[in-house]
């Protein structure tokens, strides 16, 4: 049969799947150091707080011992501890009042290891500025620096952590730290 009217041919187009596209070197490159530059910056917040939470531990640390002061001091009739005539260290001293690690800073990785402490008091060996054997009545600035950290800059830059006479349990700049202890007591 034929037709003289419009030819009707059937077209059938035939589509050609093409292969997934791949990412490029470039693409991976991109990828990579967005990856990288994200995982310094968690690396960096991570450090900061294990340095934030090493930092309050310690206050903690130097908390409890300003308490063990005040306690040895009330069973010493007022006196604080003489490590020099007593020929026992200010901390074994206080031990009996404060828990088993409270001497131990954990971001101390120099002075606890070589002394067992990384504490230091207001020990000075000048009479105008030490506490030792000296009564606490006898002072007269509540906010005087009792104990505190061996060296600063463990935590944070230039900065110490520290225990008043008062109780108080404090972060300072370490010039102020300083001059503190040689401030006189009385």
């Amino acid at each position: 049969m034929t037709s003289s009217g419009p030819t009707s041919e059937r077209v059938t187009r035939v589509t050609r799947s093409e292969p997934p596209r791949a990412f490029t070197l470039i693409e991976v490159l991109v990828v990579l150091g967005i990856v990288a530059v994200l995982l310094g910056l968690i690396l960096a917040a991570v450090s900061k707080a294990i340095r934030a939470a090493e930092s309050t531990a310690c206050v903690a640390h130097l908390y409890q011992i300003g308490q063990a002061f005040t306690l040895y001091a009330t069973h010493n009739g007022g006196r604080l501890p003489d490590p020099f005539v007593n020929h026992i260290a200010w901390e074994t001293s206080l031990s009996p009042y404060v828990g088993k690690n409270v001497f131990r800073c954990n971001a101390d990785e120099e002075v606890f290891p070589a002394v067992g402490s990384s504490y230091d008091w207001r020990d000075t060996g000048d009479e105008s500025t030490t506490l030792a054997a000296h009564k606490i009545t006898d002072v007269c600035r509540a906010d005087l620096l009792l104990a505190y950290e061996s060296l600063p800059a463990w935590h944070a830059r230039k900065m110490i952590n520290a225990v008043r006479l008062d109780g108080s349990a404090i972060t300072l700049d370490q010039e102020d730290c300083f001059a503190d202890i040689r401030k006189p007591v009385r």
